[in-house]
């Protein structure tokens, strides 16, 4: 049991988590900046078939609307990374982002490029990722300096499990994708007919930058290889869940796979990037940051407020 609550709770640097809300946010506003679901106001309500919570609410009509809802959440995805309001701006992020993100999936198809993206928004939004970094907590140390507030930008456990949860997430999403093609394909699904198929079939209904998948598809040994590879990385993503020394390789092999797929299909990972951000170091890169932060530091020693630098917690994160 104490291995588990090290795990989750072992004591964290608040600017880690800081660093990586300003980064995660400021890419997902990036990549969905022109991202646009007012067509589907147009849809038929024929092809109506929600899922989910959609099933509380008729098919979306209003195309005013529609605009409303996701320009106010990209203007929170903004606001998120500059820590403006953290609690609403990330409250505002995930709640809106179910709606932006899940309404393509009620048509009768589902897209799952962006299902990881909402789980990390209510995991961020229910973490206190806006405590340091943040312009709430430049407003709040200015103003209301309290030794509440020194002691809540001290390492500890509240910095730690928002990673710890999302990359768990990240990784069994693989983990449900490998699981998932050997439960309704078999081994068939890794055989060399099956990736040919998958292969062709994404030249005519997609826009591939590359010849390189029916290059592939010419080649039995070279889709039967790409066929066994996809499912043996994507399961391999469990055990590394628990295994810490396979992380690094089965994540680059994971990487490796969605760059190919957008090779040789023209299937776009991009948000996804998230996850992968998940795993960077955000502790000592903070630390290593810090001093470009200026007066803003809480690393110095005797540094503002007086405060002790969080690098020089009892626990060092380092470790």
């Amino acid at each position: 049991m104490s291995r588990w609550n090290r795990y989750w709770f072992a004591p964290g640097p608040p600017e880690g988590l800081a660093l990586y809300r300003i980064v995660c946010f400021a890419t997902l506003a990036a990549i969905y900046w022109n991202y646009d679901d007012r067509g589907w106001a147009f849809v038929s309500p024929v092809f109506w078939m929600p899922v989910s919570i959609f099933h509380a609410m008729p098919p979306p009509h209003d195309v005013r609307a529609i605009g409303a809802i996701q320009g106010i959440w990209k203007l929170s995805l903004l606001t998120s990374a500059a820590g403006l309001l953290t609690r609403l701006s990330t409250g505002a992020a995930a709640i809106l982002g179910i709606f932006v993100l899940g309404l393509p999936n009620n048509y009768g198809a589902s897209h799952h490029n962006d299902n990881f993206v909402v789980l990390l928004l209510l995991i961020l939004f229910a973490s206190r990722c806006g405590d340091a970094w943040s312009l709430d907590d430049s407003l709040r140390r200015r103003f209301r300096s309290t030794g509440a507030d020194r002691r809540s930008r001290r390492a500890q456990g509240e910095y730690t499990w928002p990673f710890r949860l999302s990359q768990a997430l990240f990784l069994l999403v693989f983990a449900a994708a490998g699981i998932a093609k050997l439960r309704h394909g078999g081994v068939a699904w890794m055989s060399a007919a099956n990736l040919r198929s998958l292969l062709l079939s994404h030249l005519f209904t997609h826009h591939p930058p590359t010849h390189l998948g029916s290059a592939i598809a010419a080649s039995g040994r070279w889709s039967g290889i790409g066929a066994v590879a996809t499912v043996l990385l994507e399961c391999s993503a469990l055990p590394a869940l628990f295994i810490t020394p396979l992380r690094a390789p089965v994540l680059a092999g994971l990487f490796g796979l969605q760059v190919a797929i957008a090779l040789t299909m023209g299937v776009y990972f991009t948000p996804q990037i998230a996850g992968y951000l998940l795993f960077l170091p955000w502790g000592r890169i903070a630390l290593h940051a810090s001093p470009l932060r200026g007066r803003w530091s809480l690393w110095r020693p005797g540094g503002r407020d007086g405060v002790a630098p969080t690098g020089q917690c009892e626990c060092d994160f380092r470790k």
